[in-house]
């Protein structure tokens, strides 16, 4: 199946970061279908940066990224909704790479594909930045992976089919502020679906989320927050069986 590809960034005051990703998705080889950023009640000049580059920029006062994510989803017109983050700078392959991938996802067969995510690289030099990098995903895809029973979705880099986004909209409270956007989303990927982890679809984000014991901090317990919250509705055991890994150590992961 052929998709059009409508990119989604939330933006509150990075707009030179901003700068720097929209010039990456302007060079794409293959170009996006659509360029949509999400002012989350900026106040620098991040909604002037994405007017001037020939973006789509659609307001949503409501602080928080699950909120600009919501809005940004439902503005989108293609068939795939991509999520990357204003801090990121997508290689001139990714929109080429990421159609394979959905093709690639929608021939395999088993569960039905409803996201796929890729991976990231931090901005810091030399070897250290991919064991950095590495380690981070890492942890995050197998903490929050034993949890959901599959591949989570990674914000700065993945996309699902619009047509699922709209079935479970309506059940994503993005009210929930303290959440973490793409670990929450995760959590309504049903039984008969699951997320395809495309291993070289890669994107390069800056390292801020590393810089400070605080920032650390607070994704950790953002992160506890989400989980603990998703297993008041549907404890972990219900989740597993439902998926048939309770009692298993298997962690779907689709290459």
């Amino acid at each position: 199946m052929d998709h059009s590809v409508s990119v989604i960034i939330p933006c509150l005051n990075d707009a030179e970061l901003l700068r720097r990703c929209l010039s990456s998705l302007y060079e794409q080889e293959v170009a996006p279908d659509e360029i949509i950023v999400v002012d989350n009640g900026s106040t620098d000049h991040s909604a002037l940066v994405a007017l001037a580059a020939g973006a789509r920029v659609v307001s949503e006062p409501r602080r928080g990224i699950t909120w600009a994510t919501r809005t940004g989803f439902d503005a989108a017109v293609g068939t795939i909704l991509a999520r990357t983050d204003a801090d990121a700078v997508l290689p001139f392959d990714y929109i080429r790479r990421l159609h394979a991938a959905w093709a690639a996802a929608e021939l395999s067969g088993g569960r039905r594909v409803v996201g796929v995510t890729g991976t990231a690289r931090f901005d810091i030099p030399g070897p250290v930045g991919d064991l950095v990098s590495t380690c981070y995903l890492a942890a995050y895809r197998r903490c929050a992976g034993a949890a959901l029973g599959h591949q989570p979705f990674f914000g700065t880099n993945y996309s699902v089919l619009a047509t699922w986004w709209r079935q479970v909209r309506d059940d994503v409270d993005s009210a929930d502020t303290q959440s973490h956007e793409d670990m929450q989303l995760s959590f309504h990927v049903r039984p008969d679906e699951t997320v395809w982890l495309q291993r070289d679809l890669t994107v390069d984000m800056d390292a801020r989320a590393l810089r400070g014991t605080g920032q650390m901090l607070r994704r950790v317990q953002r992160g506890f927050h989400t989980i603990s919250r998703a297993w008041r509705n549907q404890p972990p055991h219900t989740r597993l069986v439902a998926r048939g890994l309770l009692g298993t150590s298997k962690l779907e992961e689709i290459d």
